[in-house]
């Protein structure tokens, strides 16, 4: 029997959930397609399904993993993180069994609708870049989405590539620099979390593929003002609920909403820590209650790394404390694809980015010396 109340957390990887959900006093029951060391270390029980992060869930694999847990556990609720934005059946295949804190399958099914979320950010006055259901007939300057996909991969510059698959969308291109809003929804109001800077990874023809984000940092205030009435506006209008991102382009006075990804997203690792567990605030917002947060004082910024090769984990690699997503002895990683994530510290937004890029060259070295 287990001392703290136990709450499921599934995602592709669910270590930032799970150890969220032990600093909010929780038993976390993770389910995911890594099973990395330091999932199974924060979490009561763990599940790991096949899969991998190409391919993600296969919805009956999840769904016995779901009635499996239930059946050993007395679970209060499950949350689920990424993998589930395309796969909007698999949320209410959930709902279905037990309570889900985020939310519903049909707000999620509405938000990934890259149409509908246009058309809605023209009538609240949200600067949103035109889009096209169909390839435009000039494809400079505009970029080729996977509807529902996340992460960035996806993304191709649409002059470059014939798609004629209909799970793509146009979206014309903007420049600037990309930001990011982690905020609360609780069917009333809108609290944001904090800001963070984001950056991409490039490889190839993936263009924008995520690389990791610094903060919590200071907007002018015209851009803040356009970022707050964007998440206010839309959240009710969805009726958004617990934790949520938003992700911008801004320049200058300018402010494009991208996106909007609606459950808990990376900026965990920017934002959670003991003093400030984000899944205590995601459940308190699901239930309709007020949160309120303290503000973070130290800057924090978390980098994907990407294996530089192919690798396999030796036994005993002693993976550093910044690290984390810690894969068991014997995981093969395929070069390119996710390593693990690295996280720093610093008294401002350049420091902590250039530490955590140093971190994220010292793994790679690391794993190359293991494997060598």
């Amino acid at each position: 029997m287990l001392e703290r109340p136990s709450l499921i957390v599934v995602s592709t990887s669910a270590r930032a959930l799970a150890w969220s959900a032990r600093r909010a006093g929780y038993a976390p029951l993770a389910i995911d397609v890594f099973g990395d060391r330091d999932t199974l270390e924060a979490s009561s029980d763990a599940i790991c399904l096949t899969g991998g992060l190409a391919n993600g869930f296969e919805g009956g694999a999840l769904i016995d993993a779901i009635e499996a847990m239930l059946a050993k556990h007395n679970p209060v609720g499950v949350v689920y993180g990424g993998g589930f934005d395309d796969r909007s059946e698999l949320i209410a295949a959930m709902a279905g069994r037990l309570r889900v804190f985020g939310n519903s399958a049909a707000t999620m099914g509405r938000i990934k609708d890259p149409v509908e979320l246009s058309r809605l950010c023209a009538r609240l006055g949200v600067s949103h870049p035109e889009i096209a259901p169909e390839p435009p007939a000039v494809r400079s300057g505009w970029l080729a989405k996977r509807r529902g996909a996340s992460g960035g991969a996806h993304i191709r510059d649409a002059a470059l590539v014939d798609f004629a698959s209909g799970d793509y969308y146009f979206q014309r291109r903007v420049s600037g620099e990309s930001r990011s809003a982690l905020f609360t929804a609780n069917g009333e109001d809108v609290e944001i979390v904090g800001l963070t800077a984001q950056w991409a990874t490039p490889i190839g023809r993936q263009l924008f593929r995520y690389g990791g984000a610094v903060g919590p940092i200071e907007l002018p205030q015209a851009q803040a003002s356009r970022i707050r009435h964007a998440v206010t506006v839309l959240s009710k209008e969805f009726g958004l609920v617990g934790l949520n991102s938003a992700d911008f382009i801004v320049s200058g006075d300018a402010v494009w909403l991208i996106e909007i990804n609606a459950r808990p997203g990376a900026t965990l690792d920017v934002f959670d820590s003991s003093n400030n567990p984000l899944i205590a605030h995601h459940v308190a917002a699901c239930e309709g209650r007020p949160t309120q947060f303290a503000p973070q004082t130290s800057i924090v910024a978390a980098e994907t790394v990407y294996a530089p090769g192919n690798i396999t984990i030796r036994d005993h690699f002693d993976w550093p404390e910044w690290s984390a997503d810690r894969s068991m002895a014997g995981t093969r990683i395929t070069c390119c694809e996710p390593l693990c994530t690295v996280r720093a510290v610093g008294p401002t937004v350049d420091v902590a980015r250039l530490l955590v890029a140093e971190r994220a060259q010292r793994i790679c070295a690391l794993v190359r010396s293991a494997a060598a």
